[in-house]
């Protein structure tokens, strides 16, 4: 024995060796703790794991194998690979045995194995994917079989043929077929009463679209278009709810610096009458809530926008009486009974309503001129159009040679160049200016004045083409299906002391009698030449 440094046995825990083995020495009496009784209990035995030997005798023969086993932990490697082997073998064994049941009759053992070999290895989850899928299908199947029986399938519709690609001269000709469809519905609505026109084209409601697509490849040559300025201006009003202090009708006031009429709820009501492709509803209609408005649009036809515009006869409107704040005639004085319009404006206007027409200037008549020249007088229609032809030697009443025919057709097609120029290109004509005023004498009788707030503005020309002018409903009409009312109230209720009906006053009567002419013939139809 000898002692080492920092080990300290006691002598309870010396063995003695013997020939097989070591065996503990008699202890030594001692007393045992109270601390240390519990120590003392033997603890319980782990259990012992079938096939392992807690005392294994290490020779040479058995050295390497121990080693590995306890060191490098080779055991649980050699366990774990026969635990996969037998996997594998039970794998393979169950791949054969399915392919033994689902092999076709006739078909070899061989055939069999090469089939199988170039058929891809599928796991076990793949599998209960594939039974999963085949079930889905197996009932979707089911589904729209039933769905079928129960509902015959509609036919597939055909694909949509392709529009042909037009050639140069074919896109010419087109233009030209479109501009002369735009002339002849263009002369029908001027030449008819609206009644009329109202019927035709609720008979064939593509001409509304066809007359509409001409109308805008003229409006496109135009240096202006009325109903972008009535836009503006309604925009500008709209945002407005004080007057301001000037005085009207000074000459300093302008019209767009007063708000809109508005009824007691503070809405103002516009119609646009005539609205075409409802251009004004288009752009007003999204700021209805801002600026307080609401926009009724009404023509012959939809064009397609039933959400925007009305289908009506502009002389006998769906509306109530007094139920308008604004109306607007944007070049929609078209029928042969253009006045019945107006008096319509007047019936549905709540009072001090107001009323916005804008016309070509080349259509006003100057009621002095009779007769005489070309395009003077009331009833004459434009001298571009049709109605103002004439045979050769009409005039003169002898036949007309060569030179003459030459220098009448050299003539017409200068007037119509001059003519086009007014309409088309803005070319306005200073040896004939426009008078407008028995047109604002034929509404004064109807109840409506040129509005006192635009001053000298009220009867707008600085437009080339276009004369814009903004009226009031002020005074009672003297003259018009309104006007009639009007009369029947004063023959009921006015009496004199003895309770006799007053007459009716005698400028009303004289003012019947005031025109020798046909007021509907104060505007020119404008009808182009067809060519």
């Amino acid at each position: 024995m000898f002692a080492v440094k920092g080990l300290n046995v006691s002598t309870d825990k010396l063995k003695v060796e013997t020939e097989h083995g070591s065996v503990l020495a008699t202890p030594m009496p001692r007393t045992v703790a109270a601390g240390e009784e519990a120590a003392a209990k033997p603890k319980p035995k782990k259990r012992k794991r079938a096939g392992r030997s807690n005392h294994t005798d290490v020779n040479l023969d058995n050295v390497a194998d121990l080693w590995e086993k306890v060191i490098e932990g080779g055991d649980n490697k050699a366990r774990k690979a026969r635990e996969d082997a037998k996997k594998e073998a039970h794998k393979a064994k169950k791949q054969k045995t399915e392919r033994t049941e689902n092999q076709p009759e006739g078909t070899t053992a061989a055939e069999a194995t090469e089939a199988a070999a170039l058929k891809p290895a599928t796991t076990l989850k793949d599998k209960k994917k594939k039974i999963k899928a085949d079930k889905k299908a197996a009932a979707a199947a089911a589904d729209a079989t039933t769905t079928t029986e129960s509902k015959p399938s509609a036919p597939t519709p055909a694909p949509a043929p392709a529009a042909p690609k037009l050639t140069p001269l074919q896109a010419a000709m087109r233009e030209k077929l479109i501009s002369a469809r735009f002339r002849h519905l263009n002369e029908t609505l001027y030449t008819r009463p609206s009644k009329e026109a109202f019927s035709l084209f609720s008979d064939s409601p593509e001409m509304f679209t066809e007359y509409h697509e001409g109308f805008r490849r003229q409006v496109d040559v135009w240096p202006e278009n009325p109903v972008n300025g009535y836009i503006a201006d309604i925009k500008t009003r709209g945002k407005l709810r004080n007057a301001p202090r000037t005085r009207p009708g000074d000459g300093t006031s302008e019209g767009t610096k007063y708000p809109l009429p508005r009824d007691r709820n503070g809405l103002c009501t516009i119609a646009d009458l005539g609205c075409g492709d409802a251009k004004l509803a288009e752009a007003l209609v999204p700021l209805k809530r801002k600026l307080g408005i609401e926009v009724k649009s009404y023509d012959l036809q939809d064009g397609g926008k039933p959400e925007l515009i009305t289908r009506a006869d502009i002389a006998n409107l769906p509306l109530k009486e007094g139920s308008v704040d604004v109306v607007i005639f944007c070049l929609a004085l078209m029928g042969t009974n253009w006045i019945d319009f107006v008096e319509e404006a007047y019936r549905v206007l709540r009072w001090k309503g107001e009323l916005w027409v804008a016309e070509i200037k080349s259509r006003f008549v100057d009621p002095t001129k009779q007769g005489g020249k070309k395009g003077g007088g009331p009833g004459n229609v434009v001298s571009h159009s049709v109605g103002n032809r004439r045979k050769p030697g009409a005039a003169s009443g002898g036949p007309v040679g060569k030179k003459d025919k030459a220098k009448m057709k050299e003539e017409e097609e200068a007037e119509e160049e001059q003519q086009l120029a007014v309409h088309v290109d803005g070319v306005e004509l200073r040896k004939q200016e426009t008078d407008v005023t028995a047109f604002v004498e034929a509404l004064r009788k109807r109840g409506f004045l040129l509005q006192r707030e635009y001053g000298h503005g009220a009867v707008d020309m600085d437009n080339k083409m276009f004369v814009k002018m903004h009226f009031v409903k002020a005074v009672p009409a003297i003259k018009g299906k309104c006007a009639d009312l009007k009369k029947e109230a004063l023959k009921t209720t006015q009496t004199d002391a003895k309770g006799r009906p007053i007459k009716t006053p005698k400028f009303i009567d004289a003012a019947d009698g005031e025109a020798s002419f046909n007021e509907n013939a104060l505007l020119k139809p404008c009808v182009y030449k067809i060519r």
